[in-house]
């Protein structure tokens, strides 16, 4: 078995974790302490930390949070995209394509890299949502409060509109699955502000990007690099991925392996699971920390709730020779 050199495709860990302390160091530690300078008649020292704490948490707002996506790949897009491009240097692909493209935390840093990028999902409103992102037209809301939500989800699909609150305003990123900023408790999460930030920061990168809401197995990809996040295979707790659209939540894990092993003969095809088939062999694998909880309230209230898990990246074997004779 080959694996990727860990450090040859991260090198981005140092900071993000500088700002998630940065973020912790600033809301517990330098709250707690403007509250007692306060009292101890040192206004000036306190404004100066207090403009200090609201720089923090826009910095930590615009460069951290994104939309939140049920499996997306936010945090470890990035590590991702390292990996794709470290394998096909060299190669000579004629496109880049996406068929489970969910909040694009892989595509964005990818899409910058070639000319013809093709990004598809089942999910008519999220594609809507992405369509409207390219071309400007989507303007998202200034508020949106319990009462807006549950009326938005009503609306006939496909609607933009419907994919950034089902999504951006939910429970763990989870279509519909409950309004999410009731759910906080004592954490000064801004879920819209977060959702808007992040398609703003998205539209200049999707300028390239042909978006298609299609099944990924009416695809016929030739010479291409495709990267794959399906729904991932779980015997023991199965997530739904979307509520209320029972049809997009039956995935064929057995289908889906035939297709990889079809794609990987004409393109080189990448794919993210925990587990998969003797035939497909790991090239990276890294630790994620794993919760659709947004507060202590609801986090881990079964014994047999796992914290963390074991991403991977997956290659045929039959594409075992592209990375066999690379540089570690």
């Amino acid at each position: 078995m080959v694996r990727m050199s860990y450090n040859t495709v991260n090198c981005n860990w140092f900071f993000n974790w500088i700002f998630r302390w940065l973020y912790i160091m600033e809301i517990y530690k330098i709250t707690y302490l403007t509250k007692h300078i306060r009292y101890l008649y040192r206004p000036n020292i306190y404004l100066i930390l207090n403009n200090i704490l609201n720089i923090c948490n826009i910095i930590i707002y615009f460069f951290i949070y994104s939309m939140k996506y049920l499996g997306g790949k936010y945090m470890l897009g990035k590590d991702i995209s390292k990996v794709l491009l470290y394998i096909i240097k060299d190669k000579n692909v004629s496109g880049y394509i996406e068929p489970f493209c969910g909040a694009l935390g892989v595509l964005k840093h990818i899409a910058p890299h070639f000319n013809q990028v093709k990004a598809s999902d089942i999910h008519p409103d999220l594609i809507e949502l992405w369509k409207v992102v390219k071309d400007g037209s989507f303007k998202p809301p200034n508020e949106c409060n319990e009462q807006d939500y549950y009326r938005i989800k009503q609306l006939p699909s496909p609607n933009a509109l419907k994919a950034f609150v089902g999504f951006g305003c939910s429970f763990g990123g989870k279509y519909f699955s409950g309004y999410a900023q009731k759910y906080t408790g004592s954490k000064k999460e801004n879920f819209l502000q977060a959702a808007t930030n992040s398609i703003n920061k998205l539209r200049p990168v999707v300028q390239n990007v042909d978006f298609k809401c299609i099944s990924y197995y009416k695809l016929r990809p030739i010479n291409k690099l495709i990267y794959c996040d399906p729904p991932y295979k779980s015997n023991t707790f199965p997530v739904k991925y979307r509520n209320h659209t029972k049809k997009y939540d039956v995935f064929d894990t057995e289908q889906f392996w035939d297709v990889m092993r079809r794609w990987s003969k004409n393109n080189i095809v990448v794919i993210s699971e925990i587990e998969a088939p003797t035939d497909f062999i790991v090239i990276f694998e890294k630790k994620k920390y794993r919760s659709i909880s947004q507060s202590k309230k609801t986090r881990y209230k079964s014994k047999h709730t796992e914290k963390f898990s074991n991403e991977k990246l997956f290659i045929h074997k039959s594409l075992y020779h592209i990375i066999i004779n690379k540089p570690t």
